[in-house]
């Protein structure tokens, strides 16, 4: 086994240890890996959403290892938690998801020649970040969330600060549903100084960044979201092919009118139509 596989699995082993001593941690929401014997042509990096978890991805993952590629979902701190009500949420800052993605990026790179990153929601946004800041082939951003759809885009930028600097809310994802909104892996509630976090993501895209980026970033839209200003989140992205990255948006057109068009746990998903357009982006050299 090559040493590279040796140090990406103990280092997977390390987080999954400490995910098992962590009480507050459902051992079924932990962060998922399909790692080869050997190193792989392409590692995944699959980030989830908001109030989500690494469930989000178990489909696509085992379709993607099908393929015979490396894969590796992270938990987020504060995320994957048995209290689905719970109140930690409001200590997310954004430095813990770049943090964990950087520290789930070194894993990929481990597992495979090259390394694609994609996320939804935040997940996405933490795509075009990494994209912007590390050596990463691809980072392929699905429905991130750069701006409220109601709000003019510049505009999305100031709503983060205030929220980070006011008191922390919590609100219903659904508040006809409350806890019963699906996924079941997943928080019914959203923290307002979380949402703040997601949203310095998207003003950090815009800052100059280093000379360390990746080769391409892919933005996918959902023609018909109704959460997500994806006119900003298009100009937001395009602010990275000033650093030589290419930029491709791809806009899916027939899907419902939700923003998380990937769990397979919301009944109006339609992962049978996303998952193979976002296996032949991932796949695309």
């Amino acid at each position: 086994m090559p040493d590279r596989i040796a140090q990406a699995r103990a280092r997977l082993a390390a987080i999954a240890e400490a995910e098992r001593d962590d009480p507050l941690v459902e051992p079924r929401y932990g962060t998922r890996s399909w790692v080869r014997d050997d190193v792989a042509p392409l590692a995944v990096l699959l980030l989830h959403g908001l109030t989500n978890a690494p469930p989000q991805y178990d489909a696509l993952g085992e379709q993607l290892a099908a393929r015979g590629h490396a894969v590796i979902v992270p938990r987020m701190r504060y995320h994957g938690y048995r209290d689905r009500m719970t109140d930690a949420l409001a200590n997310l800052r954004a430095a813990d998801l770049e943090m964990a993605a950087l520290d789930a990026v070194a894993i990929a790179a481990l597992c495979g020649q090259r390394v694609v990153a994609l996320g939804i929601s935040i997940g996405a946004t933490l795509a075009g970040w990494l994209v912007a800041r590390a050596a990463i082939d691809t980072g392929v951003a699905v429905a991130p969330f750069c701006g409220v759809r109601e709000l003019y885009g510049g505009l999305n930028d100031a709503l983060g600060a205030a929220l980070r600097a006011a008191p922390n809310r919590f609100g219903w994802w659904d508040p006809r549903a409350k806890q019963n909104q699906p996924p079941q892996h997943g928080y019914p509630r959203f923290a307002t100084r979380a949402l703040g976090a997601s949203l310095q993501l998207s003003t950090e895209l815009a800052a100059p960044q280093s000379a360390v980026h990746g080769r391409r970033a892919v933005l996918v839209c959902n023609h018909d979201d109704p959460v997500v200003n994806n006119a900003f989140a298009t100009r937001r992205f395009a602010r990275l092919a000033a650093q030589g990255i290419l930029v491709e948006n791809v806009v899916l057109h027939g899907l419902p009118k939700i923003h998380d068009i990937i769990e397979p746990q919301i009944p109006q998903a339609r992962p049978d139509l996303v998952y193979p357009q976002l296996i032949e982006i991932i796949e695309t050299s």
